[in-house]
C-alpha cells in the first residue's frame, strides 16, 4: 500500500461511539488483520451449520474418492475434519491473544492458553458466548467489517493515486481550472474514504475487536461439542440453544482410531486396479464394521444424531494423523498432484487432438515417482501387446478413465478450491470457505494416488494413440 498524507492521518479521529477511550486504544493499521480473523471465525461458524455438516457427513460417507484414497471408516474421517475444525480455532486464538496483549481491559491481556485445550476452558469463561440468536447477528457485523475493510483497501489505494498524481499537477504548473476541479475530485474521495472507515474496524478499540473475536470463540467451541457430542465435565447451559437442527458425530473413541493408524491393515493401494472406476470392495485400513456410527435422536431422518463421545485428548488426535501411511499433503504433493489430475480431465474431453506440446506439458508435470512408475507401466503394456489398437478397448479404456476421473477430480478441484480459500492475498475479505481437508487430496494415500494417476495416463495415452492411428489410416487411403 502506497503511502500518503490522508493514510498517516486516518486514526486521528475516533469514532463518536467510543467515548472517553483514548484514542491510541483504536486499532488502526491492524484492522487489516482483524478483518481477516472475522473472516476466518464466520468461516468456522458456517462450517458448523447443519447444512454444511450434513453435506460432510454424506460427501465422507458416500464418495468413492475419498473412501478408495483416504479411508472406508467414517468415524475416521469425521475425526480429521474435526482436528482440522480445531486446529483452525486455535490459530485464530493465538492471534486474538496477541491482540489482546493491546488492549486496555486486563482480562484481555493473558489469553494465550485460554483455547490450548478447547474443551477444558477454565470456568471463570464459563458464559461468554453469545447465544444463537445474537450471533447470527455477530456473524453478520463480522461479515460487514470485512467488507468495508475491503472497499476501504480499495478506495485508499485510489485516494493515494489521485494525491500523488495532485502533487504533480501542482508542480507542473497546470491551469488553475483543471487544478481546482482535480483538488474537488480528490476531496470527494476523501469523504468516501472516511465514511467507509467509520464503518470498518479501523476505528475499533482494541478491547471492543478482541470481545467480539473472544465470545465468538467461546460460542463455536460450544457449537462444536453440540455438532460432534463431544462432553465435557463442564457444559455451558447456552449448548442447547446452539443446537439447531441435530447432527452427527462418530461413535469410536479417539484412542480408538489411533490404535487403529498405529497397526493399519492391508494398505489401500494393493486393492486391485480393475475396480477403479467402480464401487470397490473395502478394505480399508482402518476397521469400518466395527464403529459405524448409530442411528438416534433429531438427525434420524439423515441417519445421525450426536452421540457423546466422552473425554477429549489433542494429543491422540495428532498421533491419529501422523500414525497414517505416507500421504499426499506430507508429502506436499496435494496441490500439485491435483493441479495433474484437472490437467488430465481437461485433456480427457478431446483425447482424439490431444498434441505433442500437451503430451510434454503433462510429462512435465509429473513427479519422478509418477515417471518411473509411468515408463514401468508402458513397459508392460509392450510386452503384453496391449498397444494393438483395437476399437473396442480404446472405447473401454475411456470410459474406464471417465469413470476414474467422475470420483477423483472432486478431491482435485476441492483441493485447489481450500488453497485459493486460505490465500488472504488473492481471496476476496467477504468471501466464505467451507471446503475441508478431508474432501481433498490432502490424506490421499500417496502410493494409491499415484498408481490411479499412472492408470489414467496410460489410458489416455492409448485412447489418444488409437485416434492418431485412424487419423493415419484415413489419411494413407486417400492417398
Amino acid at each position: 500500500m502506497k503511502d500518503s498524507s490522508w493514510f498517516a492521518s486516518t486514526s486521528k479521529t475516533p469514532h463518536k461511539n467510543k467515548g472517553s477511550n483514548p484514542e491510541n486504544s483504536m486499532i488502526g493499521i491492524l484492522s487489516f488483520e482483524a478483518s481477516r480473523l472475522m473472516l476466518r471465525v464466520v468461516n468456522l461458524w458456517h462450517c458448523l451449520t447443519d447444512r454444511q455438516m450434513s453435506r460432510l457427513n454424506e460427501e465422507v460417507r458416500y464418495s468413492l474418492g475419498i473412501r478408495t484414497l483416504v479411508s472406508d471408516n467414517h468415524a475416521y474421517l469425521i475425526d480429521l475434519a474435526l482436528a482440522e475444525i480445531i486446529d483452525t480455532l486455535k490459530g485464530v486464538a493465538i492471534s486474538v491473544a496477541r491482540l489482546g496483549k493491546k488492549c486496555l481491559d486486563p482480562v484481555y491481556q493473558n489469553l494465550d492458553y485460554v483455547f490450548e485445550d478447547p474443551f477444558r476452558i477454565d470456568l471463570k469463561w464459563s458464559g461468554w458466548e453469545y447465544r444463537l440468536k445474537k450471533m447470527e447477528k455477530r456473524v453478520k457485523k463480522m461479515k460487514k467489517f470485512a467488507s468495508a475493510m475491503s472497499e476501504y483497501y480499495e478506495e485508499l489505494e485510489e485516494l493515494s493515486g489521485l494525491e500523488t498524481r495532485l502533487k504533480k499537477m501542482e508542480s507542473n504548473g497546470v491551469n488553475q481550472g483543471q487544478l481546482q476541479e482535480f483538488r474537488q475530485k480528490v476531496i470527494w474521495k476523501r469523504e468516501a474514504v472516511s465514511g467507509l472507515r467509520e464503518m470498518s474496524p479501523w476505528v475499533r478499540s482494541y478491547d471492543y475487536i478482541v470481545r467480539l473475536l473472544l465470545r465468538s470463540l467461546f460460542t463455536i467451541v460450544e457449537r462444536i461439542k453440540v455438532v460432534f457430542g463431544v462432553t465435557t465435565e463442564h457444559t455451558s447451559s447456552k449448548v442447547r440453544d446452539l443446537s439447531h437442527g441435530g447432527c452427527f458425530v462418530p461413535k469410536n473413541s479417539v484412542s480408538a482410531l489411533t490404535r487403529a493408524s498405529v497397526y493399519p491393515s492391508e494398505g489401500a493401494f494393493r486393492r486391485s486396479m480393475s475396480n477403479l472406476g467402480h464401487r470397490p470392495v473395502l478394505c480399508g485400513r482402518y476397521p469400518s464394521a466395527a464403529c459405524s456410527p448409530r442411528v438416534h435422536g433429531n438427525f434420524q431422518k439423515n441417519g445421525f444424531s450426536p452421540i457423546k463421545k466422552g473425554s477429549f485428548s489433542f494429543g491422540s488426535k495428532r498421533r491419529l494423523v501422523n500414525g497414517q501411511e505416507p500421504t499426499l499433503g506430507k508429502a506436499a504433493l496435494a496441490l500439485r498432484y491435483a493441479n495433474i489430475i484437472i490437467f488430465i480431465e481437461t485433456l480427457a474431453t478431446s483425447p482424439r487432438v490431444i498434441s505433442s506440446e500437451a503430451r510434454e506439458d503433462l510429462y512435465d508435470m509429473l513427479t519422478t515417482n509418477l515417471k518411473q512408475s509411468l515408463r514401468q507401466k508402458l513397459i508392460l503394456s509392450k510386452r503384453e501387446s496391449l498397444l494393438a489398437y483395437d476399437e473396442r478397448v480404446a472405447l473401454g479404456r475411456r470410459s474406464s478413465v471417465q469413470r476414474i476421473l467422475d470420483w477423483l477430480s472432486p478431491l482435485a478441484h476441492n483441493m485447489i478450491k481450500w488453497y485459493s480459500e486460505r490465500n488472504f492475498e488473492k481471496q476476496p475479505m467477504g468471501s466464505e470457505g467451507n471446503v475441508l481437508l478431508v474432501r481433498t487430496l490432502y490424506y490421499a494415500d500417496q502410493a494409491m494416488s499415484e498408481i490411479v494417476i499412472t492408470e489414467l495416463i496410460v489410458g489416455l495415452h492409448y485412447v489418444s494413440r488409437f485416434s492418431q492411428e485412424l487419423t493415419d489410416r484415413s489419411l494413407m487411403g486417400s492417398a
